[in-house]
């Protein structure tokens, strides 16, 4: 009888110590699942972060452009609308730059390709938000990316011709101070190909590419605040 008792007290002993252990294992494996969801929700941040920074690079450089429009929109209509002057030209700072060139940008992805590994890796997505990132970073982004190449090829194009059939262009100055030849001017005034040039220029830039470029700074404005949210809320 007294073995008996002293077995049943070691036997609830042994019970009690191997419950106890598991105990300790599952506090244990319940700490480290949280370290590393602490740890994925600060890699996570940072992510976030680095999308912030870049959309607001985005959004300077994207105002930049929009600045410097203005004038040379006024231009190109100067030139459609057949309302130059030669003595326009003395002062005209962008002139230089109808049917040759505009104002370029380079979107940063940086952050937006870190969060696609990163729910690559983890098997996990941002819900809306990632919805809205996709929109801006693929959707809009593609379509800033078309109006850049076509953009592209519209001038150079026009650079081709103007190369090999104007005299006046080995004297033209893109970089230095601005003037314009006589001849460049009497071109410019007269030449239809150079207006219906200056049209297609203008439709592409002012009626593609550029409301673009607006649409896609009021979207990273939106995800900025979703994201800011996001950061407070966590």
């Amino acid at each position: 009888m007294l073995t008996e008792n002293k077995f049943s007290k070691y036997l609830i002993y042994a019970i009690g110590k191997i419950i106890l252990v598991v105990i300790g294992i599952l506090i244990a494996l319940q700490i480290n699942t949280w370290n590393q969801d602490k740890q994925q929700k600060k890699i996570l941040n940072n992510i976030y972060a680095t999308i912030k920074a870049d959309l607001q690079q985005d959004i300077l450089n994207i105002d930049e452009i929009i600045n410097i429009s203005q004038p040379i929109e006024k231009d190109y209509l100067a030139i459609i609308n057949k309302t130059r002057k030669k003595d326009d030209f003395k002062d005209c700072k962008y002139c230089k730059y109808i049917n040759f060139g505009y104002p370029d940008i380079n979107l940063r992805k940086n952050g937006f390709e870190l969060l696609l590994n990163y729910n690559q890796q983890n098997n996990t997505s941002s819900g809306s938000l990632s919805i809205k990132l996709n929109s801006l970073y693929v959707d809009l982004s593609n379509k800033i990316s078309i109006k850049i190449e076509e953009l592209a090829i519209n001038n150079n194009s026009f650079a081709e011709i103007v190369i090999t059939t104007q005299p006046w262009f080995v004297d033209f100055n893109f970089y230095g101070d601005v003037y314009y030849s006589d001849d460049f001017i009497e071109y410019a005034l007269t030449d239809f190909g150079y207006r219906n040039r200056a049209k297609s220029s203008y439709d592409l830039y002012f009626n593609g590419y550029l409301p673009f470029l607006k649409e896609y700074k009021i979207k990273s404005l939106v995800i900025i605040d979703l994201i800011d949210e996001k950061l407070v809320d966590e």
